[in-house]
């Protein structure tokens, strides 16, 4: 019996000890590579619950690769307001990255009402003039709002909000019809990218063929459009984990930055 239980336990050391092994040298794999650095800003909203943690590894990764640097982590209010509650380094021609965060963070609806109130503080305040918009699962969805919502732009005049670039959704579905599609930014170029678990058609929680659509209801609004889907192990695949993994840092920094 205690010759059985030595056994399992080695086991299960030498099955930890190979995958942080498998990831550790993904990670320093993946960490090799170099992007044009500019003033544009990326601007991270995660999903339902999300927060500054939620992009923590992402954004650290970047700033510690030396491929985007770690500027700001703001916070939106109910009522609006933005304040800046940590800024780790200037904003200027360094692939700044901010990290947003709002007072209520399981409401959409309300977080993509609130978007132009962070969009103008970044622009009034930090004189960023450009920006690439990253969303996790229902971030995605709260920046597509943002972005197709006509009437929630106008509360705010054009001329102070930073034009948008990319946009890069992580993992989530959006309506197969939307009569406000024509509000997208003509500019526009779309990466919408999600997590496939050992080619089972699904990152665990949303299937792949339902994030594809997505293609249809854009076509002829925007620059360009690509989807791409990771195939990968639970670690690499699932829906939560896709911005903890390496090789997705990079595909979405050389996206954005080159």
């Amino acid at each position: 019996m205690k010759y059985k239980k030595t056994l399992i336990f080695s086991i299960f050391i030498l099955i930890l000890a190979v995958g942080f092994g498998g990831w550790y040298y993904n990670a320093h794999k993946e960490s090799s590579y170099a992007v044009k650095q500019t003033r544009t800003a990326t601007v991270f909203i995660p999903g339902l619950g999300g927060n500054f943690i939620t992009s923590d590894y992402m954004v650290s990764s970047w700033d510690k690769d030396g491929v985007a640097t770690r500027a700001l982590q703001v916070y939106v209010k109910n009522d609006g307001k933005v304040e800046t509650t940590k800024q780790f380094a200037k904003v200027g021609k360094n692939n700044p990255v901010i990290q947003a965060n709002f007072q209520t963070n399981n409401k959409p609806a309300q977080e993509a009402r609130l978007m132009p109130n962070l969009m103008r503080y970044l622009h009034q305040k930090y004189g960023i003039k450009h920006v690439n918009l990253i969303g996790h699962s229902s971030g995605g969805e709260i920046i597509y709002n943002y972005l197709t919502d006509k009437d929630g732009l106008n509360k705010v005049p054009a001329k102070d909000l930073p034009q948008v670039d990319h946009f890069v959704s992580m993992a989530n579905t959006y309506p197969l019809h939307d009569k406000n599609i024509k509000n997208l930014p003509k500019n526009l170029e779309i990466l919408n990218f999600c997590g496939d678990i050992d080619h089972t058609g699904s990152d665990g929680l949303i299937p792949t063929q339902e994030v594809k659509p997505f293609g249809t209801l854009v076509k002829g609004h925007v620059k360009s459009y690509k989807f791409m889907v990771y195939h990968g192990d639970p670690q690499q695949a699932q829906h939560s984990m896709l911005h903890e993994n390496p090789a997705v840092n990079k595909i979405i920094a050389q996206y954005m930055y080159n």
